[in-house]
């Protein structure tokens, strides 16, 4: 029998927690009454009693995780690193971290060892708790990081490792109380970064609460919504949008830890979901599946975010009645920057381009620069940024060189390009090193990629630079046709050609089955440029 060796009790200071914690906000809703006993979270799946945990449940365990982790060692500002993917345990750690003041630093659970190797040693944490899915990996993870602390959600499959629950049942249930202000880091979130080694993006409390506050009255949350999210929780747009947003106005999280279009349809129906959020990718694949309306009575309203939102799927959506959301926004910015919604196929957002991503919510201030950074008028491009206060990260953990240029004074320079149009609504038009230069004209790929994706015969298509002997660039168009349509460059150029001016027409078609995506299921465009691109 494996023996633990307890730390001291947390000292208790009741009545001293931080409005500023985060964790508070699930305390305070378990306390309430007629909310403590409300369903908090539903995981799909699952069978055993944590099928369904209520305000008071959830908000118990995350007390007890709490005082594990003080028990362990561990105190404010300490990391903990987490390979979970979406089950109520994920939720159980986050707030648990919050707690205590401990930062929650997820990571993807898909990453190799090597990957997740480096940002161990990047950030440094005291414990990592993961799922005895990824065992074989963390196993590595051990021999190359003796001093991890381990501990394992699952069924035992690493010897070194504490087991979740039996931890849980030694530990409080009473809340540590650990006092909070306003801008120490609650959650470190990793982004790709441009040397091809992740980045530590640092969310405060104060900004992930005002990040959440500003997508969800965006969205028309309510508390009566049931809540199903695509993305799983080491992404910004996991936590912002909409998770925590939800918890904090006492609404229902139905969790799904693998997505599939058929199976979220289903997960829709069977638990009366209200409003459903992922990529423009997963939704439009929901819209393919044969009977798909059928599923979605319940739904009120979707959002689909990280890219282009094309007519046809917006439309497919609203004529069922269901209000279609449209967003963007980065983890810097706190997965909030853009956002707009259509509920009737008489609103004038749904005439606009798919590259409008809307106008700036509650709390959030947008411009477009340029290169000078200085604001420029409507229908002009430059770079889209966003003001990083309230709901904008604090910088990136041991990236002070990026950091600098990422974060300008009060802004964050997002390294989109865009534009705004005369009604106040902006336009995502792709990353500033995407941008092809033919003859010495700028063309945005994103441009060509919504005409190409308007042909009826087309599924998805990215469009890269190609080499031109004349021009120096010129666009490279790589495209999927739609299952059992024949399409050919001839049709494609033709299309274009009637739609575009003529020096945007690509002069290189290559068509594929499939294109290389993140574990969102969204097109991995680095990948396609690294596969395709000419320079």
């Amino acid at each position: 029998m494996t023996t633990y060796v307890q730390g001291p009790e947390p000292v208790v200071y009741p009545g001293s927690a931080s409005v500023y914690n985060l964790g508070h906000l699930l305390e305070r809703n378990a306390s309430l009454s007629g909310v403590g006993n409300a369903v908090a979270v539903i995981e799909h799946g699952r069978t055993d009693e944590r099928h369904r945990s209520t305000y008071g449940e959830l908000n118990a365990r995350a007390n007890r995780f709490a005082q594990v982790l003080a028990a362990l060692g561990t105190s404010k500002g300490d990391r903990v690193f987490v390979l979970l993917p979406n089950r109520v345990e994920t939720l159980e750690v986050l707030f648990g971290c919050l707690k205590v003041g401990a930062i929650f630093t997820p990571a993807n659970f898909r990453l190799s060892v090597e990957e997740l190797s480096f940002m161990i040693e990047d950030v440094q944490p005291r414990l990592l708790v993961f799922d005895s899915d990824y065992a074989e990996r963390v196993w590595e993870l051990a021999q190359l990081h003796p001093q991890l602390q381990l501990v394992e959600v699952g069924k035992g499959e690493v010897s070194k490792a504490k087991p979740y629950d039996e931890l849980l049942r030694r530990g409080a249930a009473r809340p540590p109380a650990v006092p909070t202000g306003p801008e120490e880091t609650a959650f470190i979130l990793f982004t790709a970064g441009s040397t091809g080694r992740p980045k530590g993006v640092r969310l405060t409390h104060r900004g992930v609460f005002f990040a959440c506050l500003a997508n969800g009255l965006s969205a028309h949350l309510t508390r009566n919504d049931v809540y199903c999210g695509a993305p799983p929780m080491f992404h910004a747009g996991g936590l912002t949008c909409f998770q925590l947003y939800m918890l904090m106005l006492n609404g229902t999280i139905v969790l799904v830890s693998r997505w599939t279009p058929e199976g979220t349809l289903q997960v829709i129906k069977a638990y009366g979901v209200t409003f459903h959020f992922g990529i423009a990718t997963q939704l439009k694949m929901m819209t393919q599946v044969e009977g798909w309306h059928k599923y979605v009575g319940s739904l009120r309203a979707v959002n689909g975010g990280g890219e282009p939102q094309p007519a046809e799927l917006k439309e497919a959506f609203v004529r069922r009645g269901i209000t279609y959301f449209g967003g963007y926004g980065l983890t810097e910015t706190g997965a909030t920057g853009l956002n707009w919604g259509a509920s009737s196929l008489d609103d004038p957002i749904l005439k606009k381009a798919s590259e409008c991503m809307g106008k700036s919510p509650a709390f959030v201030e947008v411009k477009v620069v340029d290169e000078r950074g200085q604001e420029v008028g409507p229908d002009e491009i430059g770079e889209i940024i966003v003001r990083r206060e309230p709901t904008g990260a604090a910088g990136y953990w041991n990236r002070p060189d990026e950091e600098a240029k990422k974060f300008r004074g009060s802004w964050v320079f997002t390294g989109d390009l865009g534009k705004y149009d005369e009604d106040g609504f902006f336009y995502v038009l792709g990353r500033t090193d995407d941008m092809i230069i033919s003859g010495g004209e700028n063309i945005y790929p994103a441009e060509i990629e919504r005409v190409i994706y308007s042909h009826p015969k087309v599924a998805d298509a990215v469009v890269v630079r190609a080499k031109h002997p004349q021009w120096g660039q010129t666009p490279k168009a790589v495209i999927v046709p739609k299952r059992g349509e024949t399409l050919t460059e001839e049709e494609v150029l033709d299309y274009v050609s009637s739609r575009l001016a003529p020096f945007k027409k690509p002069r290189k078609v290559v068509f594929v089955e499939d294109l290389p995506r993140s574990e969102t299921g969204k097109i991995d465009k680095k990948k396609v440029r690294e596969l395709y691109e000419e320079r």
